[in-house]
C-alpha cells in the first residue's frame, strides 16, 4: 500500500528574514470572497497547513537558492523579482544604525587592548575599563569602571558623545554590552541619542554594515549567486528607507528593518561566536556599491524567506503578485522546509481576539488575495464569538503574531467522517477494499485526505467527493504522481465496461481506462476528447496502450487500433493503419508532414488523412503515399483520386532537375522552371 511521509519538523531555515519591512498592504487586485468555516476544534488546536515563511513581498530567498542552484546569476535573480528595476551604483556611505537590542537603563562599551576615547578625545577610558552609560533624567551619564567595579570617573553629557578607538577616526571595534557582559562587536564608532531609554548608535560604513547583514539574512552555505543576490537587495533595502536626518538613527538592527549584529558576539560567560563568514562577505565586496534602481532612486527591496510559490502585492509597482515555482513546494531546494508547512493554531490564540473576552465558537475565512493554492494567503476572517463577531483584516494578522509562518494557509481538511462513512455504505470489511490499515491522512501538497485499505484506498478533496482507488488503476494513478498529477484526485469510483472485461475511473483532470490485454492507461484533454468522438473504446481505436506523451511541441497517446496526435496549432487527429506507417516513414510530426490536421477520412477506393505539410492517401492496390506542395497542388487540380491520374503509387522523390510523384494514370514532375507538369501514362 502506498506510505506518506509524516510533514517534517520545521529546520532552522533562514536566520531571520521574515518580516523585512513594515509595510502591510492589506489589499489586492485579484482578491476574492470566500465562506470556509471552521468550528473550534475539541483537541484546542487546529491543524494548519501553510506555504511560505513571512510577507511574501520582493525577493525569496529560499527561491534565490534554487534559482541559484540552477544556475541563475544574481542579477537574473533580482530582476525575476522586482520586475521593471534595473542596475544602479551608489557609493559608500557613513549609517547610523540603531542598536535597539541593547536599549535599556544603562549600556557598557568597552574596546579590546585599546582605549575607548570620547568626543573630541579629551575623555577616555584605558584598555581594561568598561564605559558605563546610564540618562539622568535630562542628561546622558559616561562613567569609567576598572575591574572589580571600581569607579575612575564620571561625566554629564548634554550633547549626543560619540565613542570610539581612534580619535577622530572610525575606530576597530567596540563592545556594546549589557550589564551581564554579554555584548556584540561592532566597527565604527558608538554615539547615544539624548533620549531614554539609553540606545547605542552604530556608525558604519554601508558596505561595512552589510558585512554584519547578510550573514544574518541568509545562510552562509547558500550558492554564490543567491548570497550575492541578497547582499544586492539588502543594500538597496537600506539606501531606499534611510530616515531623514533629523532623526536620531538612519536604520535600526532588527526584523523591522534588517537584521545586523555586527562581527561577533560573547555570552556572559565569554563564550564568542563569530557573525560573519567568508561566503557572505565574498558577495558583499563581489557586489559593492550595487543596487536595484527604480525610476533613479534606489528601489524598496523587500524580501523574505519564502513566498510558497506566489509573491505578494506589495507597496510598489515592482512588488507585484507573481507566480513563483522556485519558492514552491514542486520546485523548491530540498533543503527548503518552509515552501510548505504544518502548525499547530491554538484555540486560545485566536480567541484572544474575542470582543470583551468572550469564547471562541468558529472562525471563517472570508477573504483571500487570489494567488495560488487555496485561493492564496488569507486576508480576512470572521470570529464568531459568544460576545459577538470580530473581523480580523490584513496578511500580518491573519499570522497571529508569530504563531504561523505566512499568512497562507489553509486548516487541513478533514475528510475523515466522509471517509468511514463511504467505507461503511461499501459494506465495511466485507466490502471489495476490505479492512482500514491506515488512519485518515492529510495530503502533503493539496487539499484532500486519503486511507489506506487492504485492497485499495480512499480519497476525498472538497472538489471530487470521496471515491476510492483500486487495483491496476490505482497503480497507474501512482505511476503518474497521484494526485499530483494531471490527474488530479478521482471524480468517480471504478466503472465496468462491457467490451472484454475493461474498466474506467474518472477524474478531475482525465480518464484512467484498463482492460488485459492493454493494462491501465490515462487519456485526458483533447486527445480523450477525439478518441470519445471517435467512439471510447468500442471505436476503431480500441483501448488506450499507452499514458499521454509529450512532444517539443505537441502529445500524442497510443491506442489498440492506432494513435492520436495533438498540438495546439491543430488539434487532436487520430492517425492509424498503413497511413500512420507512412508518415512515420517521413519523421512522424518532426518531418516534412507535421502534426495530422484532420482523422483518417474515407474515400471512394481509399482512405487519407490530411497534415500540416500535406497528406497522405491509401488505397487497396497502390498502399499509402505521401504527396505534398505543388505536386499535390498540380493533382487536386487533375480530381485528386478520382481524376485520370488515380491514386498515388509512390511518395515525391527527387529526380534530375526536381521532384517527381508517380500515380495510377501517370506522374507529376515539379521544376523550380516549369512547376509542376503533369504526364499521362
Amino acid at each position: 500500500m502506498r506510505q506518506r511521509l509524516v510533514p517534517a519538523a520545521l529546520g532552522a531555515g533562514l536566520l531571520a528574514s521574515l518580516v523585512t519591512g513594515i509595510t502591510h498592504p492589506t489589499d489586492a487586485t485579484a482578491a476574492i470572497t470566500t465562506s470556509v468555516t471552521y468550528p473550534t476544534p475539541a483537541s484546542g488546536a487546529w491543524t494548519v497547513t501553510g506555504q511560505g515563511y513571512g510577507h511574501g513581498y520582493g525577493l525569496s530567498q529560499w527561491g534565490a537558492q534554487s534559482r541559484a542552484v540552477a544556475g541563475q546569476d544574481h542579477r537574473r535573480i533580482l530582476a525575476d523579482y522586482y520586475p521593471g528595476t534595473t542596475v544602479g551604483t551608489r557609493a559608500d556611505r557613513t549609517l547610523r544604525v540603531q542598536l535597539s537590542r541593547f536599549a535599556g537603563n544603562e549600556v557598557y562599551l568597552e574596546a579590546e587592548n585599546q582605549p575607548l576615547w570620547i568626543g573630541d578625545g579629551t575623555a577616555k577610558v584605558p584598555a581594561g575599563q568598561r564605559l558605563q552609560v546610564t540618562w539622568d533624567g535630562s542628561a546622558l551619564v559616561l562613567t569609567a569602571w576598572a575591574p572589580g567595579w571600581v569607579k575612575v570617573w564620571s561625566q554629564r553629557w548634554t550633547t549626543i558623545p560619540t565613542v570610539t578607538t581612534i580619535v577622530g577616526g572610525p575606530g576597530n571595534g567596540i563592545w556594546v554590552e549589557r550589564v551581564d557582559g554579554s555584548g556584540n562587536l561592532y566597527p565604527g564608532s558608538i554615539s547615544f541619542p539624548l533620549s531614554s531609554p539609553v540606545t547605542p548608535v552604530n556608525n558604519v560604513g554601508l558596505e561595512e554594515y552589510l558585512l554584519g547583514v547578510v550573514p544574518r539574512e541568509s545562510p552562509a552555505w547558500f550558492a554564490t549567486e543567491a548570497l550575492k543576490a541578497q547582499a544586492v537587495a539588502a543594500r538597496s533595502y537600506t539606501l531606499s528607507t534611510l530616515k531623514p536626518a533629523s532623526s536620531p538613527y538612519d536604520i535600526c538592527d532588527s526584523e523591522s528593518c534588517q537584521v545586523y549584529a555586527g562581527i561577533r558576539s560573547h555570552t556572559a560567560s565569554g563564550a564568542v561566536t563569530e557573525l560573519q563568514s567568508a561566503s557572505t562577505t565574498a558577495a558583499v565586496r563581489a557586489t559593492a556599491g550595487e543596487i536595484r534602481e527604480y525610476q533613479g532612486a534606489a528601489a524598496f527591496t523587500q524580501f523574505s524567506s519564502s513566498n510558497g510559490g506566489w509573491s505578494a502585492t506589495g507597496s510598489k509597482p515592482y512588488l507585484a503578485a507573481r507566480e513563483d515555482p522556485w519558492s514552491s513546494p514542486a520546485g523548491k531546494v530540498p533543503q527548503d522546509t518552509v515552501a510548505r508547512w504544518t502548525a499547530q493554531l491554538p484555540v486560545a490564540t485566536v480567541a484572544a481576539n474575542c470582543p470583551n473576552g468572550g469564547a471562541l465558537r468558529s472562525m471563517t475565512v472570508t477573504r483571500r488575495t487570489g494567488d495560488g493554492v487555496w485561493g492564496g494567503r488569507v486576508l480576512e476572517l470572521v470570529l464568531r464569538c459568544s460576545t459577538g463577531d470580530k473581523t480580523l483584516a490584513g496578511t500580518s494578522v491573519a499570522r497571529f503574531g508569530s504563531t504561523l509562518k505566512s499568512s497562507w494557509w489553509t486548516v487541513v481538511p478533514g475528510g475523515s467522517a466522509d471517509i468511514t462513512a463511504y467505507w461503511r455504505a461499501a459494506g465495511g470489511d466485507a466490502s471489495v477494499l476490505g479492512r482500514p490499515t491506515s488512519d485518515v491522512f492529510a495530503l502533503p501538497q493539496v487539499e484532500g485526505s486519503y486511507q489506506n485499505f487492504e485492497r485499495g484506498a480512499v480519497y476525498w478533496s472538497p472538489r471530487s467527493g470521496v471515491h476510492a482507488v483500486r487495483g491496476a488503476i490505482r497503480d497507474a494513478w501512482g505511476r503518474l504522481g497521484w494526485e499530483n498529477s494531471a490527474l488530479a484526485f478521482p471524480s468517480t469510483d471504478e466503472r465496468p465496461l462491457a467490451l472484454r472485461g475493461g474498466a474506467f475511473q474518472q477524474f478531475l483532470g482525465g480518464s484512467l481506462y484498463w482492460s488485459p490485454a492493454t493494462g491501465a492507461h490515462e487519456v485526458r484533454g483533447a486527445i480523450r476528447d477525439r478518441w470519445g468522438a471517435l467512439g471510447w473504446e468500442t471505436g476503431y481505436l480500441g483501448y488506450p496502450t499507452s499514458d499521454e506523451r509529450r512532444l517539443a511541441a505537441g502529445a500524442y497517446a497510443t491506442f489498440e487500433g492506432g494513435s492520436v496526435y495533438w498540438s495546439r496549432a491543430t488539434g487532436a487527429h487520430a492517425v492509424r493503419g498503413a497511413i500512420r506507417d507512412a508518415w512515420g516513414r517521413t519523421g512522424w510530426e518532426d518531418g516534412v508532414l507535421g502534426y495530422p490536421v484532420t482523422d483518417e477520412l474515407k474515400l471512394s477506393g481509399g482512405a487519407f488523412t490530411a497534415f500540416a505539410g500535406g497528406s497522405v492517401y491509401w488505397s487497396p492496390a497502390t498502399g499509402a503515399h505521401v504527396v505534398r506542395g505543388a505536386i499535390r497542388d498540380a493533382w487536386g487540380a487533375q480530381g485528386w483520386e478520382t481524376g485520370r491520374l488515380g491514386y498515388p503509387t509512390s511518395d515525391e522523390r527527387a529526380v534530375a532537375g526536381g521532384r517527381r510523384s508517380d500515380f495510377q494514370g501517370g506522374s507529376i514532375t515539379w521544376t523550380q522552371s516549369g512547376g509542376a507538369v503533369v504526364t499521362y501514362s
